[in-house]
């Protein structure tokens, strides 16, 4: 697992606004909910669909091309849209100075 220094920071984050990143090449939407910041990959696993730019509801993310769902703390699809297979979960730290690391 390689951890990977990203220059956004959780004072960058704004509640309930997903963003994405860029690390080691590899899309990785990030989000804060409820204060606490989540990673899945950015890439919807059904058709490619940019997650960033989906609909969030509570915990869930709808891939704004086909309309997969997927929860952004475990990353798995709803059982509602059983053609998304899932997204990879990364955990991502908040350094003192609320920098961020993500672990891929």
């Amino acid at each position: 697992m390689a951890s990977i220094k990203l220059t956004l920071k959780k004072s960058d984050l704004l509640e309930g606004k997903p963003v994405k990143v860029m690390a080691n090449g590899h899309a990785v939407m990030i989000v804060l909910v409820g204060g606490e910041i989540h990673a899945i990959d950015g890439v919807c696993s059904h058709r490619g669909g940019p997650l960033e730019q989906g609909k969030l509801e509570g915990y869930n993310i709808k891939c704004p091309w086909h309309g997969a769902i997927y929860d952004i703390r475990t990353g798995k699809a709803d059982p509602k849209t059983p053609f998304g297979k899932g997204q990879a979960k990364y955990n991502i730290r908040e350094g003192t100075g609320g920098e961020l690391t993500l672990e891929m």
